[in-house]
Order: structure tokens, then C-alpha cells, then sequence
């Protein structure tokens, strides 16, 4: 339970679940960060466009941030672009082991291990399950939750993809034709989160999944967007949400490479859901392991 200045009785735990090989910093890293996230948070404004000709790779994530496109490249660590030099491979081992790098691979992990736990849960007495992903992008987390999952091969699964690009509901489709999942249906909905509550759907979800959009929303839209979910969550449906959280390499996020968000605690993200309508003690409220990202699942 928050108080009225938004503190929690509770701690927030960090996750290590050794099982989903979550990325951490090791004692050299830790120690070449003393001085080197210092270096990259002075550096010019305009620098990025001399770390654009470091790496092909960073470049694509430079030139597409704020959009699956970039996250894409993040979660494969520039894989699908190949190295000309040495020096290219030390500077892509140097963009794509930083802490925000890591954090946003750990996101996608424990995204798709809560999806998951939520079926599994659920697979002995339901036999239909109507999830949507909100700004859903790439598609990644929901598609290969479901898709690598033994346990659940006999429900029925309806999912629903949001997202108001064109250029990323496109995406998700090929990425979605690797589904081998037996029992599925497929909808994509080009619109924004607003437009889409506005047209009050008539359908209701039991997993929610929203993640990444809220980096980019105030309090108040965060609080309507929570309040419409609630409203289309049937009952024992479950929430799951991140946001990023300040670190200590922010001024380089946010000014060098232009990539700019409104940073939360994890407690901050929770008290906006219990505004919401969820309560505290069916949240679990949780940091990945380099303290980047927060995440709370939340059930109605």
C-alpha cells in the first residue's frame, strides 16, 4: 500500500531468475564504468553522429530511436549487420553491452516469462485466452511467449496487436508467420492507444501487455490509459507494464543519442495502476537486474 506521497511499506525486489540467462554487469565492466559513463555523459551534443560512424548497428538504433525498428537491433545486439573492421567490433561490443542495452534484452525476458506464468497458470480451467499488446511494435515478447511454450499447446488464443505504425504492424506479421502455435487467431489494429479506448472495444482481454509506451506518456495520460485497461481487463486478468527507470547513464540516453523518456521508479508506476483501480497486494513490483527498467504485473 502507497502512502499519499507515494511510498511503499514493501521493496521493490531485483529479479535474477538464473533461468532466463538475464545480463549483468561483471567486475571489469563495473570498473571501466567508473570512468567511462562519465566520458559518455560530457560528451557534445553532437557527438552521435561521430558514434554513427562507429558501428553500423548503432547507427541503425540512432537513426530509428523511440521505434521497434531500434529495439529490434538492441535485442540482437547488431547481429544482422555485419562487422567491416576490429575497430567495428570493439565499438559494437561497447554500444550494445551498455547498461541500457542490457536492460532493454532483460525487459524482453521477464516480459515473456510473465506472459507465460500467466497461461500456465491458467491452462487447467481455461481453455480460451484473449490477450493484446498495446503498442505492441516488433511483437516479439507475445509471439515468442506463446510460441515456445509446451504447456499451452492446447488452449485457444486469441491476440490482439495495437500499434498506430504501418511500418510496424508490418513487421509483426512476418515476424508472426514463425508461429506454430496450433490453436491461434491473429488481429492487427493500426491506431494510437487513445483512438482505440475512444471506440470503447467490446472485447475483453485477460492479459494486457504494454511496454515501452509509457516512457513516453505524462502521469495523466499513464493514469487514463491504467484506467481503460482496468475497465477492459475481465476479472483475475492480469496487467504487465515497464518503465524505465533513472540510471546512470540517462544524460547520454537523453542528450547524446536524442533519445528522450520520462523516467519512473517502479513505485511511481505502481501507484499510478492502484489509482488505476488495481490493488497493491496482487502487484508484483520488480526491477530487472541492472535497475533500468522497472515492471509491475498487475491483476485485477
Amino acid at each position: 500500500m502507497f502512502d499519499k506521497n507515494g511510498k511503499s511499506d514493501r521493496a521493490i525486489f531485483i529479479e535474477y531468475d538464473k533461468n532466463l540467462q538475464l545480463e549483468e554487469h561483471g567486475l571489469l565492466r563495473k570498473l571501466f564504468n567508473v570512468l567511462f559513463v562519465p566520458f559518455l555523459n560530457n560528451l557534445p551534443k553532437n557527438f552521435k553522429h561521430r558514434i554513427k560512424k562507429t558501428d553500423r548497428a548503432a547507427s541503425e538504433v540512432i537513426d530509428n530511436v523511440t521505434t521497434h525498428s531500434a529495439l529490434e537491433v538492441l535485442y540482437d545486439k547488431g547481429k544482422a549487420f555485419s562487422k567491416k573492421n576490429i575497430l567495428e567490433n570493439v565499438f559494437r561490443y561497447i554500444w550494445f553491452n551498455l547498461g541500457n542495452s542490457k536492460a532493454v534484452r532483460n525487459r524482453l525476458k521477464l516480459v515473456q516469462r510473465e506472459i507465460r506464468h500467466y497461461l500456465r497458470s491458467v491452462v487447467n480451467h481455461k481453455k480460451e485466452i484473449n490477450i493484446i499488446s498495446i503498442a505492441s511494435g516488433s511483437s516479439r515478447a507475445v509471439i515468442e511467449a506463446i510460441n515456445h511454450d509446451e504447456y499451452i499447446r492446447d488452449v485457444k488464443i486469441s491476440i490482439t496487436f495495437l500499434d498506430k505504425s504501418a511500418h510496424a504492424i508490418e513487421y509483426s506479421k512476418k515476424l508472426s508467420v514463425n508461429i506454430t502455435h496450433p490453436h491461434i487467431d491473429l488481429e492487427w489494429i493500426q491506431d494510437t492507444v487513445g483512438g482505440f479506448f475512444k471506440k470503447q472495444p467490446i472485447k475483453k482481454f485477460d492479459v494486457v501487455e504494454i511496454v515501452g509506451l509509457l516512457d513516453y506518456f505524462d502521469d495523466e495520460k499513464v493514469l487514463d490509459t491504467f484506467t481503460n485497461i482496468y475497465n477492459i481487463l475481465n476479472e483475475s486478468g492480469t496487467l504487465i507494464t515497464a518503465n524505465i527507470s533513472h540510471n546512470e547513464e540517462e544524460p547520454f540516453v537523453t542528450r547524446i543519442i536524442d533519445w528522450s523518456m520520462i523516467y519512473r521508479t517502479p513505485h511511481e508506476l505502481a501507484l499510478l495502476a492502484e489509482k488505476a483501480g488495481f490493488k497493491y497486494n496482487k502487484m508484483k513490483v520488480f526491477y530487472e537486474p541492472l535497475k533500468v527498467h522497472g515492471l509491475v504485473v498487475a491483476q485485477k
